[in-house]
């Protein structure tokens, strides 16, 4: 009677084992391009990491979410992270995350180094899987998020909207977006001491995003407030560009927020 049990718990764990959803997907084309979960990507002396999403059929169109990791973290720290490889299985999103030299970024200068890279990233990604070229989004969290202003600053006709993290770029007054308008949504932390938001002599936390409403000529009153969860959400819809504007806080520190990123890739699946 017992061996039969043992016999019958074996052959269920089996059928468990084949039938269960597996945490990071490989498919042919993943093998092909000779990058995937475990693997980077090699280009140009340099690497980059990517996610395939799990229900991936292996050849309709990708969303790409781009996103810069923070200072001392690899790419390979992105892929591990939950908060954010939820949100892009779930939503379907290509999630790839390049690899800073010095596991840092270069966005301070008049030039920077990781902006070429980040171009070349775009291009060779389109070599290797079917690319949805009209929702290619670009994201980071605190220097990473830094990194992703810059590259919309420069870049942002590459994207179709920038989703920052609790870090920005400082003396935002003296910067002009030769890339123009970027539809952009950033959040960020009131009590974020790490890379706090930029406020201005007046300590008003819209200040954060003055660039990006500068550049979206947007006026200088936001349209709506919007709360969702734990964030409060200012949101300028009617800019003269066309493109929308939003910076969201909430009452926490130096993070990226649990839920934060299924909400803004879920909104963006709705348009």
């Amino acid at each position: 009677m017992l061996g039969s049990f043992r016999s019958l718990y074996l052959i269920l764990t089996l059928l468990m084992c084949f039938f269960a959803k597996p945490v990071w997907s490989t498919t042919v084309l993943d093998i092909k391009n000779g990058c995937a979960h475990g693997t980077s990507c090699q280009l140009d002396g340099r690497s980059y990491q990517v996610k395939t999403p799990s229900n991936w059929d292996g050849k309709s169109l990708l969303p790409i979410l781009m996103h810069f990791h923070g200072w001392g973290r690899t790419g390979r720290n992105v892929l591990n992270n939950p908060r954010i490889t939820e949100a892009t299985d779930k939503h379907g999103f290509l999630l790839v995350a390049p690899d800073g030299l010095g596991k840092s970024w270069d966005f301070w200068g008049k030039t920077s180094r990781d902006t070429p890279f980040a171009q070349a990233i775009l291009k060779n990604l389109k070599t290797k899987w079917p690319i949805d070229e009209n929702k290619v989004y670009l994201s980071g969290f605190s220097y990473g998020s830094a990194m992703a202003w810059r590259l919309a600053c420069e870049s942002g006709q590459e994207f179709a909207g920038l989703l920052a993290i609790a870090g920005t770029l400082w003396q935002q007054e003296d910067i002009e977006c030769q890339a123009g308008p970027i539809n952009i949504t950033h959040v960020h932390g009131l009590k974020d001491n790490v890379m706090s938001l930029p406020r201005g002599n007046n300590n008003n936390p819209l200040k954060g995003i003055e660039l990006w409403r500068r550049t979206n000529q947007c006026q200088i009153e936001p349209d709506t407030v919007e709360k969702i969860n734990i964030f409060t959400c200012h949101h300028w819809t009617g800019c003269n560009s066309g493109k929308e504007t939003s910076i969201c806080l909430h009452n926490y520190g130096h993070t990226i927020p649990k839920g934060w990123m299924d909400i803004v890739l879920g909104k963006i699946k709705k348009i």
